[in-house]
């Protein structure tokens, strides 16, 4: 319901917001053209795309006002800059572009404004008990007290736990103050007295007869009954229910969906590294010919890495290091004061300028432009043993940049819990990316992921 609520406000604030811009620009002297009205339509239509494109919808993401606001501007501002750059080329595009550029900058205001002082709003209802979903669980009484628990101390919470049902229990009891009972009759009397339409089934695995009781015997309600999976400390992606020739299947462990999906993602990975290729040359040009009169040896560095699934690739690095400064077969990670990086390697590892030939596995299909940093291979093998669930980082193509290396983890990982956390960020971004993400990575990269005191 949220969600609808979100979606006709910034409809509403979009088109009110043309609105305004026009007035400003076009005053009561100049009516816009029927050409005007035609690109205030593909805007809209634009707009609506790109909000569909950039998830700012998600049923996951709706309830955290800070990423679904920010996936709004996103989306708002790339349909804009679109629409601006197809209208220049027809009449009058300096009074259109200036009536673009306030609807612009308007609806993001009115966006802001208005997304905002609704999550307050919503916000408010929940910590004062309006508009929570009522829930039943059937789980073991301590799970049941756990969840609670999170709930109470989530004061806007969507959900609020009403009733727990556990066969185990000897007698029917209070769990965290809520009515926990041990009888299927007495549990589905309470779940439709209480007007309850959330019933969850939490780690169901050994309980296929008592789930197919409660599904026989709310046959006739309309209660929405789920299973929960219990996965306690476990840094896992977030299931979810998929097709598999036919069946429902949960998820746990899967790469991430494919398809047309990640259209979007290949098709930007190839536009932006041919333009960066292209912007870049002179500058890696020099770069090039800086390496080759610095010291012997070869411009380019190149090492097995491993990408999607598991497939190893050769990836591109200008040198940094004296020719031969590894022993064949031995990696050793790079660290302060490193007397194998040459002066020049050591400028171009701290501005990051030795990872631009990678643009050129990007344009290959072997790497994206935002994406969990890929290892040496060798590296690959002595974490997997010691960081849970590292492997998972390479379900998806591995990137120039990432969410992790613009949150501080960049360069050097001398201790394995660096590593664990770097393994967070990344398992953070893969199941939560979009295109916007994308987007976002990237401009906090240009801003402060160039320069790093841990890369040396």
């Amino acid at each position: 319901m949220f969600s609808l609520v979100l979606q006709v406000a910034d409809l509403l604030m979009i088109v009110a917001s043309a609105s305004i811009a026009q007035s400003l620009v076009y005053g009561d002297a100049t009516a816009p053209s029927h050409i005007d009205d035609l690109f205030g339509l593909l805007a809209l239509v634009l707009a609506l795309l790109a909000f569909r494109l950039f998830g700012v919808y998600r049923s996951r993401d709706i309830g955290n006002a800070v990423r679904s606001t920010s996936r709004a501007l996103c989306s708002w501002l790339a349909a804009q800059l679109a629409i601006g750059l197809i209208s220049s080329a027809y009449p009058n595009a300096h009074l259109r572009g200036n009536w673009i550029a306030s609807w612009t900058v308007v609806a993001a205001g009115l966006i802001l404004m208005t997304r905002y002082s609704l999550y307050a709003a919503l916000r408010a209802l929940r910590s004062r008990g309006y508009g929570r979903i009522p829930v039943a669980i059937v789980a073991p009484a301590e799970e049941g007290h756990e969840l609670a628990t999170r709930l109470e101390s989530k004061h806007d919470a969507a959900f609020s736990l009403e009733l727990i049902f556990d066969t185990a229990l000897d007698r029917d009891t209070l769990v965290a103050d809520i009515p926990a009972v041990r009888q299927l009759e007495s549990f589905t009397q309470l779940v439709r007295a209480h007007r309850i339409s959330e019933l969850w089934i939490v780690d169901a695995r050994d309980e296929r007869r008592c789930i197919e009781r409660i599904v026989e015997a709310f046959r006739d309600d309309f209660v929405n009954i789920r299973i929960v999976p219990a996965l306690k400390g476990h840094l896992l992606p977030e299931p979810a229910i998929v097709d598999c020739l036919g069946m429902p299947v949960l998820n746990v462990v899967a790469a991430p969906a494919r398809g047309l999906r990640t259209l979007p993602k290949a098709v930007f990975d190839r536009l932006f590294a041919l333009g960066a290729l292209i912007a870049l040359a002179p500058l890696m040009t020099a770069i090039a010919v800086t390496v080759k009169c610095s010291s012997p040896g070869p411009v380019f560095f190149r090492q097995y890495r491993k990408g999607m699934n598991g497939e190893v690739f050769s990836i591109y690095k200008f040198r940094t290091m004296y020719q031969g400064a590894d022993r064949p077969g031995e990696i050793t990670q790079a660290s302060r004061n490193d007397t194998r990086i040459t002066r020049i390697g050591r400028f171009l590892r701290r501005s990051s300028l030795d990872e631009l030939p990678q643009f050129i596995n990007v344009l290959k299909g072997d790497m994206s432009v935002v994406g969990p940093r890929p290892h040496a291979v060798e590296h690959d093998e002595y974490y997997k043993n010691l960081v849970q669930h590292y492997m998972y980082r390479y379900r998806i193509k591995p990137g120039i940049t990432g969410w992790a290396q613009v949150n501080g983890y960049r360069g050097e990982t001398e201790r394995v819990e660096k590593m664990a956390a770097r393994v967070r960020f990344d398992i953070h971004y893969i199941q939560h990316w979009t295109l916007g993400f994308d987007l976002k990575i990237i401009g906090m990269t240009l801003v402060r992921g160039f320069v790093g005191s841990n890369a040396y």
